[in-house]
C-alpha cells in the first residue's frame, strides 16, 4: 500500500476513534457537555465532523506549506504548529486532571487527549519529511541553464 494512502487511513481511523471517545462520556460527562454547551461533541456525527474539520484543516495547512513554502519557512511553520499542538495537549492534560473533568469518564478523557496528539504527530511527520528532503543545489541549476540546452 502506498505510504500516503496508509497515512491517510491512519488519520481516518484515529479521527473516528477520537470522535467516538469524545461522543461517549459517562452520565456526569453528558451533563457537563449540556451545561457547558459543548454542542460540537454532543453526539457522534457532530464530534466526527468537529474532529474531521480540525484534522483536515491542519493537514491542508501542512500540505500547503510543504508545497509552496521554502525549506526554512516550512521548518519554522511546522515547529510553530508543533509547539501550539503541544501547548494544547498540556492545557488538556492540566484541565482534565482537575476533579470536575476527572469524573467525566475515561473514554471522554482519552478522546480529549487524542486530538492534540494526532495534530502533534501530523506536524512532526511533515517537519521530519521537510528536513529530510534535499533542496536542489544552486550551482547545479545554473550549470544546467548555462549549458548547451539553455539556448
Amino acid at each position: 500500500m502506498n505510504r500516503k494512502w496508509s497515512s491517510l487511513l491512519l488519520l481516518l481511523v484515529l479521527s473516528v476513534t477520537d470522535a467516538y471517545l469524545l461522543a461517549h462520556p459517562n452520565l456526569i460527562g453528558k451533563i457537563g457537555v449540556l451545561v457547558y454547551k459543548h454542542h460540537y461533541i454532543r453526539n457522534f456525527p457532530r464530534a466526527l465532523l468537529t474532529v474531521a474539520i480540525v484534522v483536515c484543516l491542519s493537514l491542508a495547512i501542512c500540505e500547503a506549506v510543504y508545497r509552496l513554502g521554502g525549506k526554512k519557512t516550512a521548518i519554522f511553520t511546522y515547529l510553530a504548529l508543533t509547539a501550539v499542538s503541544l501547548a494544547w495537549f498540556m492545557y488538556v492534560f492540566v484541565s482534565f486532571s482537575s476533579f470536575s473533568y476527572r469524573i467525566t469518564g475515561k473514554a471522554f478523557i482519552y478522546g480529549a487527549h487524542l486530538l492534540p496528539v494526532i495534530l502533534t504527530g501530523l506536524n512532526l511527520r511533515y517537519l521530519i519529511k521537510r528536513i529530510l528532503v534535499k533542496e536542489p543545489d544552486n550551482a547545479v541549476l545554473t550549470q544546467q541553464k548555462s549549458g548547451p540546452e539553455a539556448a
